[in-house]
């Protein structure tokens, strides 16, 4: 292997829940129409599912139209960068039970305006690497 591709390591599925764990933002990346669209968000995650909350509007348009979506996480350093990208189906949450679930996540928004659609993500594949220089 060169020094080139010694600077690129995989993560382990756990290290990449880790990871997840620990990041306050991410991207939801979706297509409908052959458009694709990506969205700056935080999220959390529980029970190896992604959750975020929103306002209705474009996101959740698309996650109604086409539930396939893929969501990145990333985190840079002056050593060491992370890259993590979920792949999986996104749903809009709508019984008690799944929006209580979601709640107990004490996912608190950025913004200051009532978020009350919830969105769960669940994985199909979780790839992440590491990269240092």
């Amino acid at each position: 292997m060169d020094a080139d591709n010694q600077s690129i390591t995989p993560m382990t599925e756990d290290e990449c829940w880790e990871f997840l764990a620990m990041q306050p933002i991410g991207r939801l990346a979706t297509a409908v129409g052959g458009e694709p669209e990506i969205f700056p968000l935080n999220f959390a995650v529980a029970d190896r599912n992604l959750y975020f909350h929103t306002i209705p509007g474009t996101k959740v348009a698309e996650v109604a139209i086409n539930g396939k979506v893929a969501f990145e996480v990333d985190q840079w350093g002056p050593e060491i960068a992370y890259s993590v990208v979920v792949k999986g189906t996104a749903e809009i949450l709508e019984t008690d039970a799944d929006i209580a679930s979601a709640e107990a996540t004490n996912l608190v928004s950025y913004l200051e305006e009532t978020r009350d659609t919830w969105v769960r993500i669940t994985p199909s594949h979780v790839t992440g690497r590491r990269l240092r220089r």
